[in-house]
């Protein structure tokens, strides 16, 4: 008889303490499956045969979409990248916005600032101060490959939603994908 009422008063409490969790969140819960689902949806394994000339790459490609910003961050480099239009003919090319920013030095001077639109054309290699990307025609915008070469080492990366560069805040994100030596990359 006792067993059974300590069985009962466990169920209960436990079942009030859930349903005082799950009361306060489910805001940030919605929006939490929306970020990951976006990101998870955004990324393929690269296929088989890639093309001449691309070298070593991680096992994973990301698509560019439309209302997309691609974020990223490698060492004190926050940027931010924001396809524009996708420009075909004989050769395919990409023009995109980005937004650089390096981590303020002592919390309290600020870094040198970059904003500017490139164009890149298929094949080419997307760079900034200290990593580079490869970005190849496809769907949608295309796909954004990761060159794996100690460059890019400790490179995290990730996806918002959002029309500017200047509303996506690479410090507030919460999901990054990390780029690194071999068998070591992740959520």
């Amino acid at each position: 008889m006792r067993v059974r009422f300590l069985v009962v008063i466990a169920l209960l409490l436990g079942a009030s303490v859930a349903a005082f969790v799950g009361a306060g969140a489910p805001e940030a819960a919605a929006a939490t499956g929306r970020a990951s689902v976006r990101l998870v949806s955004l990324l393929d394994e690269i296929p088989d045969s890639l093309p001449p000339g691309m070298g070593a790459v991680h096992d994973i490609r990301l698509g560019l979409a439309a209302g997309n910003v691609l974020l990223l961050r490698h060492h004190d480099d926050f940027v931010a990248l924001l396809p524009i239009e996708r420009i075909g003919g004989s050769e395919d090319s990409l023009q995109y916005f980005y937004f650089r920013e390096g981590a303020p030095l002592f919390w309290v001077l600020s870094r040198p600032r970059e904003k500017g639109v490139r164009t890149v054309g298929d094949g080419g290699q997307i760079r900034f101060s200290t990593s580079h990307l490869i970005w190849k025609k496809g769907p949608g915008f295309g796909w954004i490959y990761f060159p794996d070469d100690s460059e890019n080492t400790g490179l995290k990366f990730s996806v918002v939603s959002g029309k500017s560069v200047d509303q996506a805040d690479p410090r507030d994100t919460r999901y990054w994908v990390e780029l690194s030596g071999s068998g070591n990359s992740g959520f």
